[in-house]
């Protein structure tokens, strides 16, 4: 990640739209100079940076600004009397403008990444909307997916080890806060382990509230053993069937060959007469096919509802109860009036006199449809709760139902239909004998022909009684599987039940297996980076600290606390320190902190030197800010970096900028070179 350019429009001092470029740093070339004198602009853009990636709802943002109490983010960004003036710019506000923003370019990876903050401002008032964006070479995000974006580039808790002001982070130094601690792991990707043993705690209190119905494992066993029996019913009606349809199967194969038989006899039929009677035995034959397919068509569909009447009869009194109940009419009319009476009553004339207010008005309705909708919900409350059914799909399921309650007429015409086909069987048998009679058979062939008729006639019979008996299987078992899908469903239902309680207590003992590995992950992970870190630090310290060694060695323990040990190995106390010193050891503390954790994010100090003297100074700008991370932007004043310690760090700046600010309200960022700042230009 390589900050390029950092443009503040309307932001603190920063007057219109001013934008600093960057650059790129090189290998042995990382620092970016930005000098100015105290109140130019160096804490300006520093707090503009923080902004960007925090905004203004982060609380140690808001924290620095008023030490006696922290302002709101509303106060934050419009002011708070004479302690804080806001974010906004005071001439830029003066002069009536409305819009003040920050925006950040940087390059990944990946491309090149744009992040935009903006507030807006009008007659000294904030909506509290604040617009974030972060555009890349393929896709945009806003407002929340673009503060995600930005937390997975530098999360708001790692901030303040990467954007600090050289004056405030010996606090770093003075006390092993519990926060700072915190943010010290997430640094060193340890917090997340103990996010996920937090998530476990927490999952494991909620699943402990779940119970155990005990009435439910004997609602299941019966439910399994009234599943077992109608499973074993269908697999014996299965059996009848493959075995009725085998039968079918052969006695229509049967009855081909005793067709043909026959037909083979009333071939010696003289042909003057056997054409007309081939002619009605055809059309008999088309008449009695077409009436057994309109049977086959119409039986299979509605053969249930035609011989269940009692059944019919009862479910039609159900739902004459539902129609005709009380509840129901109650809700119907409740219903009526809901859409009618609102509008009737306040948009209608007359009107009272004097006339009530709109707001009157939309008061009233709204409290008479609510009450109209209380009723409406307690009259379908009063309905039987196991059989409900919406009024609508009441009437409609009694309208189906209703002519099968009185289907006399239809079993007759079902029954006349059945006559009517075996009387074309009748009437093929006959004109299959007048074809016989008008041939010339012998006695042996008319006995043989006697004969094949007789069998035709028992085989037609039986598959006539087979086919139905085939339709009764297939009507039982659609029945049957309608059974056995309820009961499989309520014993679905309550397995539920059951296994919530075994499945719970599988994931708590999960979970808390879990927990155990993530503790001895983050006891194993601490202690390796726990090691790592205090190396780093003593060896960063060692560099930097030259005047006199009171300091021997630091030791991190195992919450990342920081202890300072003498020659003799005791603890040095924190009041024996001086200021200088303590900026020095948290120096050595973010060095080794950027070093260890491998973040690949640019450092911007403020005041780098603040309270240090000379010699460790220089022991800053020869070791520290050319090696503290690959691009490092740091914001002097002229005392800080005079020509003499300019020319101890020229070498490893690349790019230079100098802040003016004649009014304090303007600030401008000039480009420059080293010599040029050197020299004074």
């Amino acid at each position: 990640m390589i900050f390029e350019s950092i443009r503040l429009t309307n932001l603190f001092s920063y007057y219109g739209g001013q934008q600093i470029d960057l650059g790129t740093p090189e290998p042995g070339r990382n620092v970016c100079l930005i000098m100015g004198r105290n109140g130019f602009g160096k804490t300006s853009l520093l707090n503009g940076l923080k902004l960007l990636f925090t905004g203004v709802n982060y609380e140690p943002l808001r924290r620095a600004v008023q030490r006696s109490r922290i302002p709101s983010p509303n106060q934050y960004v419009v002011g708070a009397g004479n302690d804080w003036w806001g974010i906004m710019n005071r001439r830029a506000r003066r002069e009536g403008q409305t819009r003040c923003a920050v925006r950040l370019t940087w390059s990944e990876d990946s491309g090149q990444v744009t992040a935009e903050r903006t507030w807006r401002i009008e007659n000294g008032a904030w909506d509290g909307d604040e617009s974030l964006t972060v555009t890349t070479a393929t896709e945009t995000f806003a407002d929340d997916e673009a503060q995600e974006f930005l937390d997975r580039r530098l999360p708001r808790d790692y901030l303040y080890f990467f954007l600090f002001d050289g004056e405030q982070i010996e606090e770093l130094a003075e006390a092993n806060r519990d926060a700072q601690q915190r943010q010290m792991e997430r640094l060193l990707g340890i917090g997340a382990i103990e996010a996920l043993r937090d998530a476990l705690n927490k999952a494991i209190g909620r699943w402990q509230h779940n119970d155990l119905d005990p009435q439910a494992r004997a609602d299941l066993e019966r439910l399994e053993g009234e599943a077992r029996g109608i499973g074993a019913e269908l697999a014996a009606l299965d059996g009848k069937r493959a075995n009725l349809k085998e039968e079918i199967e052969n006695d229509t194969d049967a009855l081909r060959r005793i067709r043909r038989r026959i037909e083979g006899l009333s071939s010696f039929v003289h042909r003057h007469d056997e054409a007309q009677l081939k002619e009605t035995r055809e059309r008999i034959q088309a008449q009695r096919a077409e009436a057994l397919d309109r049977i086959s068509a119409q039986i299979p569909r509605d053969i249930a509802l035609l011989v269940n009447p009692s059944l019919i009869r009862r479910a039609l009194e159900r739902l004459d109860r539902v129609l005709g109940s009380d509840a129901n009419s109650r809700s119907r009319v409740l219903e009526s009036l809901l859409e009618v009476l609102p509008g009737h009553l306040f948009d209608l004339p007359e009107f009272p006199d004097p006339d009530i207010r709109d707001g009157q008005r939309a008061y009233y309705r709204y409290k008479l449809v609510r009450l109209l909708e209380r009723e409406a919900e307690a009259a379908s409350d009063t309905m039987d709760p196991s059989f409900a059914p919406d009024p609508q799909a009441a009437s409609a399921s009694r309208d189906q139902l209703a002519p099968y309650a009185q289907a006399e007429a239809l079993r007759s015409a079902r029954a006349e239909e059945l006559r009517r086909v075996q009387g074309f069987t009748g009437e093929l048998h006959q004109l299959e004998a007048d074809l016989l009679n008008v041939g010339a058979l012998s006695e042996e062939e008319r006995a043989r022909y006697d004969r094949y008729v007789a069998e035709r006639d028992e085989l037609e019979r039986g598959l006539d009684t087979k086919k139905k008996r085939h339709v009764d299987i297939e009507t039982e078992s659609a029945s049957l599987q309608r059974r056995l899908s309820e009961v499989r469903s309520k014993a679905e239902q309550t397995k539920t039940k059951i296994g919530k309680n075994r499945v719970t207590e599988d994931k708590i003992a999960t979970a808390r297996r879990l927990g155990s590995l993530f503790a001895e992950l983050k006891s194993a992970r601490k202690r390796a980076q726990r090691e790592e870190l205090e190396a780093a630090i003593n060896r960063h310290f060692r560099v930097l600290m030259t005047s006199h060694p009171l300091i021997e060695r630091v030791e991190v323990d195992d919450d990342f606390g920081l202890r300072y040990l003498d020659r003799e190995s005791q603890p040095i106390g924190m009041g024996n320190l001086s200021a200088g010193m303590k900026q020095l050891m948290a120096t050595a503390l973010l060095w080794a902190l950027s070093e260890v954790s491998g973040k690949q994010v640019p450092l911007v100090v403020d005041t780098p030197l603040a309270r240090i003297d000379l010699a460790h100074q220089e022991a800053m700008l020869r070791y520290y800010y050319p090696n503290a991370a690959t691009q490092v932007i740091v914001l002097p004043t002229d005392a800080e970096l005079d020509a003499r310690k300019l020319q101890l760090i020229a070498g490893h700046v690349y790019r230079a900028y100098r802040l003016t600010n004649p009014d304090g309200e303007h600030t401008v960022p000039e480009p420059v070179t080293v010599a040029d700042l050197i020299q004074g230009v």
